[in-house]
């Protein structure tokens, strides 16, 4: 699929006030969420295809088969930090789909490698499920230009977020 350069413009139109992370040694403290049932009238968004959704509480993890352990790691204790951050909270998969594959292409194209990706926990959809949670599980290991991806640490967004590692350009 080929992306046309009006919608990149759209997308970066959308997306401007997007600003890359900086890596910060200082511990940051989390802001406890309080559990809110879903807004009436809220758009909804129906299971992803092929199976169960995965609970708000799941840790994501995922190397390329043949993968070097060792940038997992690093990468699961955020060691590496995020160059670029995207963020879908609100968003349906319709929505969040083609975001993200105009986040990963824009960001080759810029020559970024470390990614950090927020889908929001699940809180606010029906039954309290993490739809794009789910679904970026599924998505970006489709990605040939995916090395790896785990859920973030928690000054990054913790299992509302995930941390992804691109191949290095060549």
């Amino acid at each position: 699929m080929s992306i046309d350069d009006e919608d990149k413009a759209l997308f970066r139109q959308a997306v401007s006030g997007i600003r890359k992370i900086r890596h910060d040694a200082r511990e940051h403290r989390s802001v406890n969420k309080k559990l809110r049932a879903p807004a009436a009238g809220r758009k909804t968004d129906a299971a992803p295809e092929g199976g169960d959704l995965l609970t708000i509480g799941d840790v994501i993890r995922y190397l390329r088969p043949g993968g070097d352990q060792r940038l997992l790691k690093k990468l699961q204790q955020g060691k590496i930090p995020p160059q670029a951050t995207l963020d879908l909270h609100g968003c349906t998969r319709a929505e969040a789909r083609p975001m993200l594959e105009f986040f990963i292409r824009d960001c080759r194209e810029q020559g970024l490698r470390s990614l950090l990706i927020v889908h929001g926990k699940g809180w606010r959809s029906e039954g309290f499920k993490p739809i794009l949670k789910t679904a970026l599980n599924r998505w970006l290991p489709q990605f040939p230009e995916v090395v790896a991806f785990c859920s973030a640490k928690t000054a990054h967004g913790g299992n509302g977020a995930l941390y992804v590692l691109l191949e290095r350009n060549l």
